[in-house]
């Protein structure tokens, strides 16, 4: 049954509560009514056309905090701004967004950081990381606040970026992937925007790379490698109280030598070294195993120990006994070294004994190559050995990753840390396998894995066939890369036929 417009604050205050929402309207107050809700709550809403057609409804408030009279009166003003062309609830809508997301590009960025902390920032959905959130800040800090930061972000244009690019190019004198590293950080904050629907596109779309980059091709050979062992390995003594510090006599602090001798022994990430914590380490076993969230590649690495890498091990234990950490910070009591001052430690010690500028990631460069080129160890082990995430290198890699080989992976970094400590250099051990010897490996590796094949096991038995060959001396790591791709497509199509047919092929 149709209601009667309602005229009094009596017959709102009489209105009972449904099992549904229902609406009246106020008479004489064209647009204007009361929703009444199964709790019992009494709102005034004001319903218009906006000038673009779309039908809006804005809330004015709750009956009794807003009386009748309120209402109209709040009705009639808004009844006038609509026919001179305003949108209220759009208006509403977009200080509500302007509140998230602020309106200079500072503001924006302080919004951008806060939502990634939580991976709502976009890209790939994922939380930042502490470090790289402080990175990002760092360059924001130092090269996009000065010249764009007070600028409403909805005001940049694409010759505005194109313009503070260039200039960072000119009047910096930053390398081509320090520009493109700013550019990045500059592009996903506007990126967010786009996200939050405060943009329609990003400015700094194609962009952020002014400059083409080249890959890091700088390595350490054998003669800067052992300086800086030994630089580090004289770093590593405990200070006397009367020694002296400056000038000439000035060495790098024994925890800083310390974790250059671990990174270099295990070929790992200067982060991962600087805040390695002494629950990751089971010093029985010679493991260490970095989880997940400290780990670049967001998955745990295990890292074996060899007998020089217990030793730097064991002496950096006894630093600070109390300490979680292994390598305890000097500045600073309770926290662990600043992975820059690994970078920084080895700049200087670079400049000191007159080598060419390196960096912490150099050696790991220098570590790969070495391996692979004058010991044999394959690519695909040298990357396990690194932590590299499973879309770095062979792409069967990705599945098959998560077997440790830490077996394999231990003898490689033991033939790596003889190289790198011993004066006496390994010699490349053979990689020459009778020839009965490899038709009988690979005979073996391929009846596992059609054994796999006839239970269903499609994947499995691919990437079975795949371990079983990795492992072997004269597997050719780009052969098995590709042969391994064709293999998953078609398990991936469900076809036991092919991959059977694709089995047998191997000889």
């Amino acid at each position: 049954m149709a209601r009667l417009p309602l005229s009094t604050d009596r017959q709102i205050a009489s209105l009972k509560p449904a099992d549904k929402v229902y609406e009246i309207g106020i008479g004489g107050s064209r647009g204007l009514g009361v929703r009444i809700f199964p709790t019992g709550l009494r709102q005034f809403e004001y319903r218009y056309v906006a000038a673009n057609g779309a039908r809006r409804r804005l809330c004015l408030g709750a009956y009794p905090d807003l009386s009748l009279a309120e209402a109209r009166s709040k009705a009639a003003g808004l009844r006038i701004a609509v026919v001179d062309g305003a949108d209220p609830v759009a208006e509403k809508t977009a200080a509500r967004e302007r509140a998230r997301t602020g309106e200079t590009l500072d503001e924006l960025a302080e919004a951008y950081w806060q939502a990634a902390t939580v991976g709502l920032h976009g890209g790939r959905r994922r939380p930042k990381r502490a470090v790289t959130l402080s990175n990002e800040r760092q360059m924001w800090r130092n090269h996009i606040q000065p010249r764009l930061g007070a600028r409403p972000f909805t005001e940049i244009r694409r010759a505005d970026v194109k313009v503070f690019m260039r200039t960072l190019v000119t009047e910096s004198g930053l390398a081509a992937a320090s520009v493109a590293s700013i550019g990045s950080v500059l592009h996903a904050v506007l990126g967010f925007a786009v996200l939050e629907e405060r943009l329609e596109a990003n400015p700094a779309l194609g962009l952020a790379r002014p400059l083409a980059l080249t890959s890091r091709e700088r390595m350490f050979d054998d003669v800067a490698l052992r300086t800086l062992w030994d630089a580090a390995s004289l770093a590593s003594v405990p200070r006397a109280p009367d020694e002296k510090t400056a000038g000439v006599h000035a060495r790098l602090e024994p925890s800083i030598g310390l974790a250059i001798q671990l990174l270099m022994l295990t070929l790992t990430r200067r982060n991962e070294v600087a805040g390695a914590r002494k629950t990751e380490f089971d010093r029985k076993t010679g493991i260490w195993t970095i989880p997940s969230e400290r780990a670049k590649a967001k998955h745990q690495h295990v890292v074996p120990l060899g007998a020089d890498a217990l030793e730097v091990l064991e002496i950096a234990w006894s630093l600070d006994p109390g300490s979680p950490y292994l390598f305890p910070s000097f500045r600073s009591p309770g926290q662990h070294i600043d992975p820059h001052a690994i970078t920084r430690a080895f700049a200087r010690t670079c400049t000191r004994r007159k080598l060419s500028v390196g960096s912490p990631h150099d050696v790991r460069r220098s570590g790969a190559t070495t391996l692979t080129g004058r010991y044999g160890v394959s690519r695909f082990l040298v990357g396990l050995v690194l932590g590299h995430t499973p879309n770095e290198g062979a792409a069967v890699t990705s599945v098959y990753d998560r077997h440790t080989y830490v077996p394999e992976k231990r003898a490689a970094l033991e033939v790596w840390a003889t190289h790198l400590v011993r004066s006496d250099k390994p010699t490349a051990p053979s990689q020459t396998v009778p020839p009965e010897t490899v038709h009988g490996h690979v005979d073996e590796a391929k009846a596992r894995a059609l054994a796999l094949c006839r239970t269903g096991k499609l994947h499995e038995a691919v990437l079975s066939i795949c371990m079983d060959l990795s492992r072997h001396p004269n597997t050719a790591s780009s052969h098995l890369e590709i042969l391994g791709r064709v293999g998953l497509e078609r398990a991936t199509a469900g076809s036991r036929d092919q991959v059977e047919d694709w089995i047998d092929g191997f000889r």
